[in-house]
């Protein structure tokens, strides 16, 4: 019975915590459906997060990859615009890694605030369990302590009649056999109600450590969903402030990439009348060995009809080492820019590139690239220390060659020189980048791609 009385207890206080956990709160099942809602919610927010996470990362790699391509195509531009896109692609760059960075603490953010909502979930699921859990203790509490007192009253009841004594004394004592009867079955009714209430009270105290384990048991998982859910608020809370970290140092980049963009156009205005310039110094220089070559031209004609019994002309030119008659003004040297058409990767307009360009230290030597004289020498924004030569008639050709963006000079104008010889020094004077030499050459007056006569 004992045994018996015990499992009904255990089931009945089973069957109390559910019920309670039901009836007196039932929002178990609408929290969990709240919870459901909302980590739904989360979920499709921390992937709208990383796809913007992915978008950034693509957008950080293509700046990257422009920065690149800016800083190995931008030649004969002035140092302040290449130095000005230099710092714009890389604000740009930042700005981009600011961004992923940003979209990545966000998605952070996201998954703390779903992990908040389940822990929280979780803690108050088992408080309300729990709860329930109390008033079961409670209530098995007070169904002992009655036990307690209704065993407690019976034996004063027992002790005050002397009930057993009196039992055992009524057996030994002779009287009738209808008046013993009558007494022996009093005393078996007193020691039965005694058993009983002594079974009952022992299975109510079974109920109550059943009970109080089953709380327990809850008591431990309430401590557990505490403990996880201050963790996870401490991460969301270091998620927050990672996040707000981010978005301070995007504005920050954005700034820097506004103020980038600022003197990255100014320096694009300054280049464009920069260019304008230069072409005005190509249209001069043109003009000149036209009008040169035109003197030339008429002082020949001269001569002839002055000397037309004398045989020979006079060629200011030594004896070619090649078919056109020049030679590389720099042996060995690599070519790093050839002549030619190319869209300006700052300025955005096909420009041409009216030399071949020479890849060398600073203050490397220079070499005539034929024999003849200097005609000019001076410093010109765009293309730096100038040099020219005139090489007069080769293979009937009026050749003249120009050396440009120098260190220095190793000849004064009018002078003479031979095909060899050092003229000049290599720099990076002018509109240009790096030390190299841009070399020109104009064929009858006209400008031409020098990679063909060398």
């Amino acid at each position: 019975m004992r045994n018996s009385s015990r499992q009904l207890g255990v089931r009945l206080a089973a069957a109390a915590l559910v019920v309670a956990g039901w009836t007196m709160w039932a929002t178990p099942s609408a929290v969990a459906d709240s919870n459901s809602n909302q980590i739904a919610i989360d979920n499709a927010a921390a992937a709208a997060a990383r796809a913007d996470v992915d978008t950034l990362t693509a957008q950080r790699a293509a700046a990257a990859a422009r920065a690149a391509d800016a800083q190995a195509t931008v030649e004969e531009s002035s140092a302040i615009l290449a130095a000005a896109s230099a710092k714009l692609q890389a604000s740009q760059a930042n700005l981009a890694n600011a961004q992923a960075a940003l979209a990545l603490a966000q998605q952070n953010v996201v998954t703390a605030q779903r992990k908040d909502s389940e822990t929280a979930g979780s803690l108050a699921q088992t408080q309300i369990l729990l709860k329930a859990s109390d008033s079961l203790v409670v209530q098995n509490q007070a169904a002992l302590d009655k036990a307690q007192a209704q065993v407690g009253e019976m034996a004063r009841e027992q002790y005050q009649q002397n009930s057993t004594l009196v039992g055992i004394v009524t057996v030994v004592t002779p009287t009738t056999t209808a008046s013993m009867n009558d007494k022996l079955q009093w005393a078996t009714t007193m020691f039965e109600t005694s058993a009983t209430a002594i079974t009952r009270l022992e299975d109510t105290q079974a109920q109550l450590a059943d009970a109080k384990n089953a709380r327990a048991v809850l008591e431990a998982r309430a401590n557990i969903a505490r403990a996880a859910a201050a963790a996870q608020l401490g991460q969301s809370q270091q998620a927050q402030k990672a996040a707000a970290d981010a978005t301070a140092q995007v504005q920050a980049a954005v700034d820097a990439n506004n103020a980038a963009q600022a003197a990255a156009a100014q320096a694009v205005a300054q280049d464009q009348a920069n260019q304008a310039a230069q072409q005005a110094e190509v249209n001069a220089v043109d003009a000149r060995i036209a009008q040169r070559l035109a003197d030339e031209k008429a002082a020949l004609a001269a001569a002839q009809a002055a000397a037309a019994a004398t045989s020979g002309g006079s060629s200011i030119s030594s004896a070619p080492s090649s078919s056109s008659g020049l030679i590389r003004p720099i042996p060995g040297a690599v070519i790093t820019s050839p002549y030619g058409m190319r869209l300006h990767p700052i300025l955005h307009i096909w420009k041409l590139h009216d030399g071949t360009d020479f890849g060398a230290g600073c203050g490397t030597p220079i070499l005539a690239a034929a024999s003849g004289t200097v005609t000019e020498e001076y410093y010109n924004a765009g293309y730096g220390n100038r040099l020219f030569i005139d090489h007069g008639i080769i293979n009937a050709r009026a050749l003249t060659t120009s050396y440009n963006h120098l260190s220095g000079y190793a000849v004064r104008v009018g002078q003479h020189v031979t095909q060899g010889q050092v003229v000049a020094y290599v720099g990076t004077t002018g509109y240009s980048t790096g030390c190299h030499l841009h070399f020109m050459l104009w064929v009858n007056g006209t400008m031409v791609n020098p990679a063909n006569y060398l």
